[in-house]
């Protein structure tokens, strides 16, 4: 969590329990940090909610997580975030602090109106994951 408030704090997010939040006009950004409940290892959950949207029973309009397509890259981010393991705490700081940076931080912070959400909207390559309302929303749709 020090790690977490390190980097999003300077940037304006404010913490409330496991979330970091700003409330935008339009938009509010979180990341939420999710324990396992399969021993000591952590998710980083990053989404967003739409102000002019009603939640509809979904914790954020559109959700993503710190990960990667990439077999050997996921690999890493998930024994990174396993505190149960032997990588020495600096390296895993130094790593998940480039990773936060690189995956999240960069996405996230350029997300602040319905337009810019419909642009990474745009550039998501899973879009079933996004709610059916929230597409339509944007006039979106998906292909199985």
């Amino acid at each position: 969590m020090n790690l977490l408030d390190s980097l999003l704090t300077p940037i304006g997010f404010k913490r409330k329990g496991n979330n970091w939040v700003i409330n935008g006009d339009e938009v509010n950004r979180i990341i939420n940090l999710q324990k396992s409940q399969y021993g000591n290892s952590f998710y980083i959950n990053y989404g967003y909610i739409l102000n002019s949207l009603p939640l509809n029973g979904f914790v954020n309009h559109v959700s993503n997580r710190l990960g990667s397509e990439d077999k050997i890259e996921q690999n890493r981010i998930t024994n990174l975030l396993n505190l149960s393991n032997d990588i020495e705490k600096e390296k895993r700081i130094e790593e998940l602090t480039t990773l936060m940076k690189e995956k999240v931080i960069n996405k996230i912070q350029y997300v602040k109106t319905e337009s810019d959400l419909l642009e990474a909207l745009k550039n998501m390559k899973y879009l079933y994951t996004v709610p059916p309302f929230v597409l339509e929303h944007f006039n979106m749709s998906f292909e199985w």
